[in-house]
C-alpha cells in the first residue's frame, strides 16, 4: 500500500510516463478537466457541510488519492493511445515503476494481466517482458521456485527469438538470486553471462548494473579492491547518466565494503549518501538498507542506543515495503543489540525469527551469519556445548554458499571452543 510521499512520486513518475505515450498538450488538458471537476466536487461537499454538518475532505494541491489519480491516467491512455499493444506496453511501464518502489503486489498483478493478453495475441515482445519482469519481483521477494520458473520460461523464449539483451537481463536477476541465497559461485557465472550478452548488443546501463552486482559478490568473498573497481565502473556511468535511485544503490554497496574493510566513517558517509540518493526517488527500501547498516556501525563502536533506534527505524521502512529478508536482518542485528545489553531472552526471540525467515526464503549466507552471533551469545553465557552447535550450523552454511572469509573464522572459532572443551 502506498504511503503518501511514496503514492505521491509513483503518481509523478506514472504521469511522466503518460505524457510519453499521449503527448503533453493531451495529458495537461486531461488534468486541467480533472481540477475543474475536483473543484466543483467539493464545492458541492461543502455545501452539504453547511447544510447537514457533513466534514468535507480538503482538497490537495494535485490529487485527492494517488491511486485513484493513476487509474484515471491509465484510463487516458486506453482511450486514446492507437493500439490495444501500446497501452499493454504503458501497463508494462507502470508495473515497473511500482516494482522500483517495493510495490510488489499490484505490479505482479500487471504483469500477470499483460503476460496473460500476450499469451492470448501471441505478442512474443509483450511475453518476454512481463517474464523478466515478474520474475525479478519474485526474485526481490525470495520467491525463489516462482522466479526460476519465469525466468527458465522467457530464457527459452529469448533463445529462439535470438533477444540477446532479454538474455543478459535473465542472467543478471539469476546472479542476484544466487548472491541473495549465498551461492556466490553460481552468480559470478550468471554476472559473467550477463556481461557477455550486454555488451555484444552494447547495452551500457545493463553493463553498469552488473559491474555493480559483481562487486556486491568480490565484497562478499572478501576481495574488496575487485568491488571497489567494479563500484568505479558502475558509478561513473549513472552520474553522466544522471540515474539517481542506481547512484544511490552504488554509494549503499560502496559503504558495505568500506564497512567489510573496517572503515566506519567511509562507511558511514557513503550510507548517508545512499540515503540521500534514496530521498529523491522515495526508494524506502534502500533507504532503510542504508539506515540498518549505519545501526550495524555504530553496534560495532558499542553505542547500542543509536543502534537500536536506526534498527528500528529501519524496521518501519521494512515493514510498508514488506522486504522480508531485510526484515530478518534487522531481527537479527536487533538480536546482537539485546545480547550485548545482557537481555538474552530477548535477544534469542529476534534470532529465532531471523533464522525462520532466512530459512523460508532459502538465505543460506544470512542463516549462517546468524546461527554464528547466536553462537557468540551463547559463550557469553557459558553455554559451551550450544555455543558449539550454532558455530557447527554456521560452518555448515557457509561451506555451502562458499564464503570463504566467515568460513575461516567460524572454524577458528568452533577450534577454539574444542581445544578449551578437551
Amino acid at each position: 500500500m502506498m504511503n503518501s510521499t511514496g503514492g505521491q512520486i509513483i503518481y509523478r513518475e506514472v504521469l511522466q510516463l503518460a505524457e510519453r505515450h499521449c503527448g503533453k498538450a493531451l495529458t495537461s488538458k486531461y488534468l486541467k478537466g480533472q481540477q475543474k471537476v475536483r473543484q466543483r466536487e467539493m464545492k458541492v461537499l461543502q455545501r452539504l457541510a453547511v447544510s447537514d454538518g457533513f466534514e468535507a475532505p480538503p482538497m490537495p494541491e494535485q490529487n485527492p488519492d494517488d491511486v485513484t489519480a493513476i487509474d484515471h491516467l491509465l484510463t487516458l491512455c486506453r482511450d486514446n493511445l492507437a493500439s490495444e499493444e501500446q497501452y499493454q506496453k504503458v501497463l508494462l511501464g507502470v508495473g515497473n515503476i511500482l516494482k522500483l518502489h517495493a510495490e510488489y503486489e499490484p505490479a505482479e498483478k500487471m504483469f500477470s494481466d499483460v503476460l496473460n493478453y500476450g499469451q492470448s495475441r501471441k505478442c512474443n515482445e509483450l511475453v518476454v517482458e512481463a517474464l523478466l519482469q515478474r520474475g525479478d519481483i519474485f526474485s526481490r521477494q525470495g520467491r525463489w521456485k516462482e522466479s526460476d520458473r519465469d525466468l527458465r520460461t522467457v530464457r527459452a523464449l529469448a533463445s529462439r527469438l535470438g533477444d540477446l539483451a532479454a538474455l543478459a537481463r535473465i542472467d543478471n536477476i539469476k546472479g542476484t538470486s544466487c548472491a541473495e541465497q549465498g551461492k556466490l559461485t553460481e552468480a559470478k557465472k550468471h554476472f559473467t553471462k550477463a556481461l557477455g550478452c550486454a555488451e555484444r548488443v552494447n547495452q551500457r546501463s545493463l553493463e553498469a548494473i552488473i559491474f555493480m552486482n559483481l562487486g556486491i559478490v568480490h565484497n562478499i568473498i572478501g576481495n574488496w579492491e575487485e568491488a571497489f573497481a567494479f563500484y568505479r565502473r558502475s558509478l561513473s556511468f549513472f552520474e553522466e547518466t544522471g540515474e539517481i535511485g542506481r547512484i544511490a544503490e552504488v554509494h549503499h554497496n560502496t559503504g558495505m565494503t568500506h564497512l567489510s574493510r573496517g572503515e566506519y566513517e567511509e562507511a558511514l558517509r557513503s550510507f548517508e549518501q545512499s540515503i540521500h540518493f534514496a530521498s529523491k526517488v522515495g526508494d524506502q527500501r534502500l533507504s532503510g538498507i542504508s539506515q540498518l547498516e549505519k545501526a550495524t556501525i555504530y553496534f560495532k563502536t558499542a553505542d547500542h542506543a543509536l543502534a537500536l533506534a536506526l534498527c528500528n527505524r529501519a524496521l518501519e521502512q521494512f515493514k510498508q515495503t514488506n522486504d522480508r529478508l531485510s526484515t530478518a536482518d534487522a531481527y537479527k542485528l536487533k538480536g546482537m543489540i539485546l545480547r550485548e545489553m545482557k537481555e538474552y531472552d530477548s535477544a534469542m526471540t529476534f534470532f529465532q525469527s531471523s533464522l525462520r525467515i532466512n530459512e523460508e526464503y532459502h538465505n543460506v549466507l544470512n542463516e549462517g551469519e546468524t546461527h554464528f552471533e547466536v553462537g557468540i551469545m551463547q559463550q557469553a553465557r557459558r553455554k559451551r556445548g550450544e555455543a558449539l552447535v550454532a558455530f557447527r550450523r554456521a560452518k555448515v552454511c557457509f561451506e555451502k554458499v562458499g564464503a570463504s572469509p566467515e568460513l575461516e573464522q567460524t572454524k577458528n572459532t568452533i577450534k577454539r571452543l574444542e581445544v578449551h572443551s578437551t
